[in-house]
C-alpha cells in the first residue's frame, strides 16, 4: 500500500465523503440555503463543490465566509459547518505540507534543530505524514477560530494562518531568513478550491530561491531579512507585502535606508536567480 493510501490526508477525505456524512451534510446545506442568501445556490453538498470549482472567486469568498459563520457556533451546527469549511480546503493541504517541510528543514540548516512535531527534529524524524497530520489540526483550529472581521482572500487567510501556526508549533521562528512562511500570491488564491493543485505557484518558487541564495551566500543576513519580512513577514500593505515604512520600523532605520537596503536585496536576489535558473 502506497504511502498515500493511508494518509491522513486520505483517510479524512474517506471519512468525509461516507453516505451519512454527505447526507448530514445535505440536510444542513438545504437548511442554511433557504435563509442565508450567501447559501441560495449551495443546497446541497454536490452544489457546494461545483460552486467551489468555478472561477468565480469572490462567490467563494462568500460561500467560505458564511461556512465559517456558522462554524464559529458550538452547537452541531457549528461543527458540521466546520467539517464543510475542512473539505472545501483539503486540496490545499498538500501543498501547505510542501512549504511547511521546505521551510523548517531551510530553518535546520541556517539556525539548528527544532523540535518538530514529534520532538525529534524536524530533519531527522520528522516525516511527511506527521506534518500533513499536524496542519489538518492547524486549519481546523482556524476554522473554528476564524477571526469573522477578514471578509475577503477568506481561502488564502486560511492556508497563510495554517502554514504560520504549523512553523510555530514546530518551533521555527519565522521571523528568521530561512524559515518564512510563503503567503499566497494571485495564481495561488485564483485557482478553484476543489481543484488539486500540481505545479508549484510563484510563492513557492520564491520560497526555494531564498533558501538557495542564503545557502549559497548570494544574500547576506540583512538582505535576507529584510526581503523575508518583506513578502512572508507578518505587517503588510495595500498591496499584499510589507511596506518601505514598515521594513523600516521594523528594523529601526528610516523609510529611505530601509528603501535602499530593499533595492539592493532585490538586486541581489535577482542576479541569484539568473545563476539558480541556470543549474535547475
Amino acid at each position: 500500500m502506497s504511502a498515500s493510501a493511508c494518509s491522513p490526508l486520505t483517510a479524512l477525505q474517506r471519512q468525509l465523503a461516507r453516505p451519512k456524512v454527505l447526507e448530514r451534510f445535505d440536510a444542513a446545506l438545504c437548511s442554511w440555503s433557504e435563509h442565508d442568501t450567501a447559501l441560495a445556490d449551495v443546497g446541497s453538498h454536490h452544489q457546494l463543490t461545483d460552486v467551489l470549482s468555478g472561477r468565480d472567486y469572490a462567490r467563494h469568498d462568500e460561500v467560505l465566509y458564511a461556512l465559517l459563520q456558522r462554524a464559529a457556533i458550538e452547537r452541531d451546527e457549528g461543527a458540521v459547518a466546520a467539517q464543510l469549511a475542512l473539505n472545501a480546503m483539503l486540496p490545499a493541504v498538500p501543498g501547505i505540507v510542501g512549504r511547511v517541510i521546505r521551510a523548517t528543514r531551510a530553518a535546520l540548516g541556517a539556525f539548528g534543530a527544532r523540535r518538530g512535531v514529534t520532538g525529534g527534529g524536524v530533519s531527522a524524524n520528522e516525516t511527511n505524514t506527521d506534518v500533513q497530520a499536524a496542519v489538518i489540526g492547524h486549519l481546523w483550529e482556524q476554522i473554528r477560530c476564524y477571526p469573522l472581521r477578514r471578509r475577503h482572500h477568506v481561502a488564502a487567510n486560511l492556508v497563510r494562518d495554517t502554514q504560520r501556526s504549523a512553523l510555530r508549533a514546530l518551533g521555527v521562528d519565522t521571523s528568521q531568513v530561512a524559515a518564512e512562511v510563503v503567503s499566497i500570491d494571485d495564481d495561488a488564491v485564483h485557482r478553484p478550491l476543489a481543484e488539486v493543485q500540481t505545479e508549484r505557484d510563484a510563492s513557492e518558487q520564491l520560497l526555494e530561491l531564498l533558501s538557495w541564495a542564503v545557502e549559497q551566500e548570494w544574500l547576506d543576513k540583512q538582505e535576507a531579512a529584510i526581503l523575508t519580512a518583506r513578502y512572508f513577514g507578518e505587517d503588510m500593505g495595500r498591496d499584499g507585502v510589507a511596506t518601505d515604512r514598515q521594513l523600516g520600523a521594523l528594523f529601526g532605520v528610516s523609510q529611505p535606508t530601509a528603501t535602499r537596503r530593499r533595492n539592493r536585496a532585490l538586486d541581489t536576489l535577482a542576479n541569484a536567480g539568473r545563476e539558480w535558473q541556470r543549474q535547475c
